[in-house]
């Protein structure tokens, strides 16, 4: 009888130290035996590292010199763990989470419950001081104007919830990666830095004809809170940046085209928006990184396209025709989503 697979836990951070000790506890006490738990540190100033060597003298930890990033730092990683050192399928899990004693179990078996399975996320419940029973994540969803955001977010845990499914793509909170399907679609792209870099590898998997999955009975929280009215300029500039890099790799010449109206008028829209409230500097930033790196985007993007396998018109059933983002329900939400289903009902023929 075969061994069960052989699963590194890469667990990375950055200044996330109020975080690790339930994080870290949690993972350590898993149902499932063939792992390790590796911490990654992004060169956090919190004492992350000292913490963890103090209090876990057993574990692994990579010290990173500077703030590589989500991808780069995963990238690097995963070239070690899934390459070097041969472990089958790893987890890319953030910082401030709690996990389930089955988390890891649940979430293998899902993975491996067929070859075509490159990628597998948890059910992400929401944590709020506690553990709660609100979703955060039961898989990811994909706009076709190319905006990722969270599938059935603060809907309460119920037996609606209890199958496994596929989705567009799996969350990068905890993203099972197998080993194989990962370096046949080609690695996390470091150039994103930070934020898509999950929903880029995932529809490139589901290019190239692997299925992303979510795993109902591995469960996991996520110390992740919506602040209204607060910005964080790096993210909404890398965000911007990251889903226009995003549509220029992974859709077809006739999908660009086809989308172009609608994603001009909803650029100009952002802009608008970007001038009222404060963010015009990071949307026009992110032009401008967007142009620069227009020549590694188009050889990012003639890889892309060389190795897909599926039609933009086989991936239609995961595009999303509406945004639902976190928390907001506004008049220009409401409007912007019923542009953009009519738009999306009229061109989806002829994609």
């Amino acid at each position: 009888m075969p061994q069960p697979p052989r699963v590194v836990v890469l667990m990375l951070g950055y200044n996330d130290g109020r975080h690790l000790a339930d994080a870290i506890d949690s993972v350590l006490q898993q149902t499932y035996g063939r792992y390790e738990l590796i911490v990654i540190d992004n060169a956090s100033q919190d004492g992350s590292v000292a913490l963890v060597r103090s209090r876990y003298p057993a574990l692994r930890v990579i010290d990173n010199p500077a703030n590589l990033g989500y991808a780069r730092a995963y990238k690097e990683a995963l070239r070690v763990f899934l390459g070097d050192e041969g472990f089958d399928a790893a987890v890319l899990l953030n910082a401030d989470v709690v996990v389930s004693p089955g988390w890891l179990e649940a979430l293998v078996r899902s993975a491996y419950a067929s070859d075509d399975i490159a990628f597998a996320q948890p059910k992400v419940l929401l944590w709020d001081g506690a553990a709660t029973d609100r979703i955060n994540s039961y898989g990811n969803r994909v706009n076709y104007l190319g905006f990722g955001f969270c599938g059935h977010y603060n809907n309460r845990d119920s037996p609606a919830f209890s199958d496994d499914r596929d989705v567009a793509y799996a969350s990068g909170c905890s993203l099972m990666v197998k080993r194989q399907p990962y370096f046949n679609v080609g690695e996390l792209d470091d150039s994103f830095f930070a934020y898509y870099e999950d929903q880029d590898l995932c529809w490139r998997g589901r290019m190239m004809g692997y299925r992303a999955v979510v795993s109902a009975q591995s469960v996991m929280w996520h110390k992740y809170r919506f602040h209204a009215g607060t910005r964080n300029h790096l993210k909404t500039y890398l965000l911007e940046r990251n889903r226009l890099s995003f549509v220029f790799k992974n859709y077809a010449a006739r999908t660009l085209v086809l989308i172009a109206p609608m994603f001009i008028l909803m650029e100009v829209g952002i802009l608008v928006d970007a001038a009222l409230h404060g963010y015009l500097c990071d949307k026009l930033r992110s032009y401008g990184s967007f142009l620069r790196n227009l020549p590694t985007l188009r050889a990012s993007r003639r890889t892309c396209q060389s190795r897909r396998t599926r039609t933009d018109r086989e991936l239609l059933p995961w595009f999303s025709p509406t945004l639902e983002l976190e928390e907001i329900d506004s008049f220009g939400l409401r409007a912007a989503n019923r542009l953009l289903s009519a738009y999306f009902a009229l061109v989806r023929r002829l994609i």
